[in-house]
């Protein structure tokens, strides 16, 4: 420990007034006082310097976007309710919170809130964004004034491939007063971005591959008609009706792209809803690809839903947990999908934690969230055997890769782990084990796991073989897109179909789905609601086993099958959740 100067005061109720309508931040003159102070842990990216150029001192002028992370309270309790809303013997299974319920128990309260704001503005940095559920503070500054409020140096780095960084050469500094209420310094670095979960055939490679493509769209690719035949959905007359979808994205798409997709296909035009995060333009980028292959995907399987929410961010750390608890505090979408990440290695302690406290928001309040496993197979890293963030994450379903063979007429024939990486395009679908998480109680006594301790991934697969790829519109042009990216989105989009069986038979939706997977998956129904890959594939590393295995997980779904299965494992006579509260009525 060391010894700092700093000053906290409440906010008066003129600061208030200006919190709350968005005016300019009026100076807030505390007293000095010598406090005892602490540095925060896990700031230091010390794996992206290694290896680096160091090129000096960040420029003292150089603007900074970052966010203070504070903790959730009540912690027992909110793991005991999460336990039980999941569990179909309790008698609050399924009985979900509203977004206030879950800030009035759990979220930091105004006045720890406040005293953080108050302290922000005293180290002289400008306050640009506050959220509802106290979880995250935004504020901005100049690197000169984040060195001299947290008592470190930004150093810039140019990286083996040419990129320039930066990065603190030490954990930020704190008074353990304000210490107990932060729990994180969110931006310190941009040495990793996310990326995207994509692999494609290249547009010169179109005509050749064509002959291994399996589906009716264009050059072969998979058709909505493919995926429904595939996977055992003719029957099945939900169609997402009534459903709200959400799409976590880090950049924008061309409505155009979208529009095409749907005529061609036939399929209705779903309204589409952009919440732009942090300034954030919602221009098309160079992750567009990422964006429209996610709403036309989920589209092609749950046409009927009302809308899709697209939240879009910037690719930064501040910008991504902004965007995840967005979500969370909106709760409008039931069913989202992310195929965006970084090995859990590139991502601070405090960029999972604060990941983590929206995941578990949304679990309480009955939203399922997917995320692809990534596509670099038990590598995640490139080099060492790791797994991709946030896939890895206990409240969340991480959906890996497989390759799919059809009968003649396009119904299903089998499936193995998706491994093309002898190949230029390459691609493997991640999993592994988690270096963070320990395993969660649905994970415990899966003897086939390769860990009994941390948690496993992935959860559950689907197709994500490039040459048996799914038929994108993007760019005013034709692709063959494949990777973990396609399955997650289509995992959403079977659950906004079973979200409205649900919700038609007068039931809660689904909520965070592992849980019940997982049950349904070690009991005698498995056989007939997964496809379980058990031919001794990998995905680079790890086999693919019967039952469970890091490569695939419980395997990819049987539509029909686990569309029932899952309508009906919420108990008869079960009510829907109570308005208000935690018990049931």
């Amino acid at each position: 420990m060391r010894t700092a100067s700093a000053s906290i005061c409440r906010l008066s109720g003129v600061l208030l007034l200006a919190l709350v309508l968005g005016a300019a931040w009026p100076a807030v003159p505390c007293p000095a006082s010598s406090v005892t102070s602490i540095r925060l842990h896990g700031h230091v990216p010390a794996r992206a310097t290694a290896g680096t150029r160091l090129i000096g001192r960040l420029a003292a002028d150089t603007g900074m976007q970052l966010a203070l992370s504070l903790p959730l309270r009540n912690r027992p309790e909110l793991e005991e309710l999460l336990s039980r809303i999941s569990d179909p013997a309790d008698p609050l299974y399924r009985h979900y919170l509203t977004s206030q319920e879950f800030i009035e128990k759990f979220a930091p309260t105004q006045t720890d809130y406040d005293a953080v704001i108050a302290y922000a503005l005293d180290l002289g940095l400008t306050i640009t964004g506050t959220h509802p559920n106290h979880t995250l503070l935004d504020v901005s500054g100049s690197a000169g004034q984040v060195e001299a409020a947290f008592n470190l140096r930004l150093n810039s780095f140019q990286a083996r491939h040419g990129r320039i960084f930066h990065a603190p050469d030490n954990d930020p500094m704190l008074p353990d007063s304000v210490a107990s209420l932060v729990t994180g310094v969110i931006g310190l670095d941009n040495a990793a971005l996310r990326h995207t979960h994509i692999r494609a055939i290249p547009a010169a490679e179109m005509e050749q591959a064509a002959p291994l493509q399996i589906g009716t769209g264009p050059g072969g690719g998979l058709a909505p008609r493919d995926i429904r035949a595939a996977y055992n959905f003719n029957g099945v007359t939900a169609d997402g009706s009534g459903q709200i979808l959400g799409l976590f994205e880090l950049d924008g798409y061309n409505q155009a792209d979208v529009t095409g997709y749907v005529n061609y296909f036939g399929l209705p035009a779903v309204p589409l809803q952009n919440v732009l995060i942090d300034g954030f333009s919602g221009k098309a980028g160079s992750g567009a690809d990422e964006v429209t292959l996610d709403i036309e995907l989920q589209i092609a399987l749950a046409p009927g839903t009302a809308r899709i929410i697209v939240y879009e961010g910037p690719n930064t750390d501040a910008g991504v947990v902004d965007t995840y608890n967005r979500i969370a505090i909106d709760n409008l979408a039931r069913q989202i999908s992310t195929s965006w990440g970084i090995s859990e290695g590139e991502s601070s302690t405090a960029v999972l934690n604060s990941e983590n406290a929206a995941f578990q928001q949304m679990a309480a309040q009955g939203q399922s969230i997917f995320a692809a496993s990534g596509d670099s197979g038990a590598y995640d890293d490139g080099s060492t055997l790791s797994v991709d963030d946030p896939a890895s994450q206990p409240y969340m379903v991480g959906v890996g890769g497989t390759q799919l063979y059809v009968n003649t007429g396009g119904t299903y024939n089998h499936e193995t782990a998706w491994n093309v990486n002898n190949t230029v395009n390459g691609g493997a679908g991640g999993g592994g084990v988690s270096s963070v998480w320990s395993i969660p109680a649905w994970q415990q006594g899966v003897a086939s796991a390769a860990s009994a301790t941390m948690r496993n991934v992935p959860d559950v697969s689907l197709n994500a073989d490039q040459y048996t790829g799914y038929a994108i519109y993007y760019k005013g042009f034709w692709r063959i897109f494949g990777g973990t990216s396609c399955s997650a989105p289509l995992w959403a989009a079977l659950t906004a179909r079973v979200n409205q069986r649900l919700q038609d038979n007068g039931m809660a939706t689904l909520g965070f789905a592992n849980p019940v997977l997982y049950m349904i998956a070690t009991g005698p129904g498995y056989g007939a609601d997964f496809h379980d890959i058990a031919d001794g594939s990998t995905n680079l590393f790890y086999p693919a086993v019967t039952g469970y295995d890091n490569a695939t997980g419980w395997g990819s779904f049987n539509g029909a099958n686990l569309i029932s299965d899952l309508v009906s494992s919420l108990p008869p006579g079960t009510p829907p959740p109570p308005p208000t509260g935690l018990t049931a009525e």
